[in-house]
């Protein structure tokens, strides 16, 4: 199982046998950190973070398969080999046998809010051992299964997995616990389902020598938000050609370079009508648009709602 260690950074402020609250807080901001053991070998971990950095600490007590969903935000974290992926992204899924256990981590997009759903599968209990034959799944087969994956393991969740998480996102309090065992089910099924001999697109494929111009690239978008390239003038910066750069980036963040920079320029938006007072038009150039039209278009698309009722809404 998972166990936070409390610091400087992550203060325990509320704690019993089935649940834990921690707050985590630097210069940066702060944000909070819910751990629910729902059964012995079943715990489920709110993150709902906003700030830009902080270095956490985490204990792996057991062996277990941790399965990671990102609701909101990004998160990023040193990686300590090269078979450790770094990188998190919005509505992303991702399997691991252990959590970074003492890094920094970094949320690009100051916020970050996910699920983590840690199985245990070295100290099962008897009722989630039956829950797990119930469903027709046998606990070793479906380890074997995800560790021919080649863990860690990321992929893009499907409508199924998001219509899962979704729900899990909005629980009220006196059905969480029975709730938490029924998605378990749920995700469990999913999980049985993959095979190991189909091709995913997973970033971990990608050599070393290319996962780093993919992060010099992203890198390179997110500083010029508000600038605009042609495809041969990025590749050109990551010494590929574009057909070699559009592959790899794919590959890396499971999107195209313009679906990533319309996305980025989006949240980062988001962000400046939320915190600022800047009229429209100077939100829109500081993503990169000269036309206040298309972008209150890209807006409405991205959100549902135009710029100014976005505004309106976070007034009231």
């Amino acid at each position: 199982m998972i166990s936070p260690i409390p610091d400087k950074n992550m203060v325990l402020i509320q704690s019993s046998d089935r649940f834990s609250h921690y707050l985590l807080q630097n210069e940066s901001g702060s944000g909070h950190l819910l751990v629910y053991n729902v059964l012995p070998g079943l715990q489920f971990v709110y993150s709902n973070l906003h700030l830009s950095h902080i270095s956490a600490r985490f204990k792996n007590v057991g062996e277990h398969l941790m399965v990671l969903h990102c609701h909101n935000g990004n998160a990023e974290w040193e990686r300590s080999s090269e078979s450790d992926s770094g990188i998190f992204e919005e509505n992303g899924l991702m399997l691991l046998e252990h959590f970074p256990e003492d890094r920094e981590f970094h949320f690009p997009l100051h916020c970050y809010h996910g699920i983590a759903v840690v199985i245990s599968t070295s100290n099962l209990s008897v009722e989630l051992t039956k829950m797990f034959e119930m469903i027709g799944v046998h606990l070793g087969s479906l380890i074997q299964k995800t560790k021919s994956l080649r863990l860690p393991f990321a992929l893009r969740a499907d409508d199924h997995t998001s219509h899962v998480f979704s729900e899990l996102y909005h629980l009220p309090k006196n059905i969480r616990f029975p709730y938490f065992k029924i998605k378990t089910l749920e995700l469990i099924l999913f999980l049985s389902r993959l095979d190991s001999e189909q091709h995913y697109e997973n970033s971990l494929l990608i050599p070393n020598v290319y996962q780093k111009k993919m992060a010099f690239l992203r890198e390179f978008l997110r500083e010029n938000v508000d600038e605009h390239y042609t495809l041969d003038d990025l590749a050109k910066r990551t010494e590929m050609s574009s057909t070699q750069m559009k592959k790899y980036f794919k590959l890396s963040y499971g999107t195209t370079i313009y679906s990533y920079l319309k996305t980025y320029r989006m949240k980062i938006a988001v962000q400046l009508l939320a915190e600022e007072n800047a009229s429209v038009s100077n939100v829109a150039a500081k993503v990169g648009y000269t036309n206040s039209s298309k972008f209150a278009h890209a807006f409405k698309e991205f959100t549902g709602c135009t710029p100014k009722e976005y505004r309106n809404k976070r007034i009231r």
